[in-house]
């Protein structure tokens, strides 16, 4: 198998279990004690994926962990910031931890699927802060 498809997978198994861990919105000392995890399995799923197929797997245990946090960042502020405005128990949760074991199983078969969630998940970060400093856009402090 290729190194690229070993690696799509790899990539779609961290996004996943870093999803999975950030679907609980948690942050601070809780959210650390989920990212953390999720970062260790990540890079051995990732090292295993690439092992797997006679690649080195030393580079996907930094992918691995590094992608996981990533998703974990993204997925964990959007989680909250659904469960803000929902006031109260949200299915929003389930829903998340769903379509990370969905990913999960998806990019073992289909393992382009990988890449193609990362790039999803930087388009995210990436509008989520678009639009945050499109908020203050307009504010001067006027003395």
């Amino acid at each position: 198998m290729s190194l690229f498809l070993a690696t799509c997978q790899g990539i779609g198994l961290a996004v996943a279990a870093g999803t999975f861990a950030g679907a609980s919105g948690r942050r601070g000392l809780v959210g650390v004690l989920l990212a953390v995890p999720a970062a260790i399995g990540a890079a051995i799923l990732f090292a295993v994926s690439l092992s797997n197929r006679d690649h080195p797997a030393w580079p996907g245990v930094f992918l691995g962990i590094i992608i996981a946090v990533l998703a974990y960042g993204v997925v964990s502020a959007v989680v909250a910031g659904a469960q803000a405005r929902a006031r109260g128990t949200s299915t929003v949760v389930l829903i998340v931890a769903v379509v990370a074991v969905i990913l999960a199983v998806v990019t073992i078969f289909v393992e382009p699927v990988g890449l193609l969630a990362l790039l999803a998940l930087l388009w995210l970060a990436s509008a989520r802060r678009r639009r945050a400093q499109e908020k203050h856009e307009g504010l001067r402090v006027l003395r």
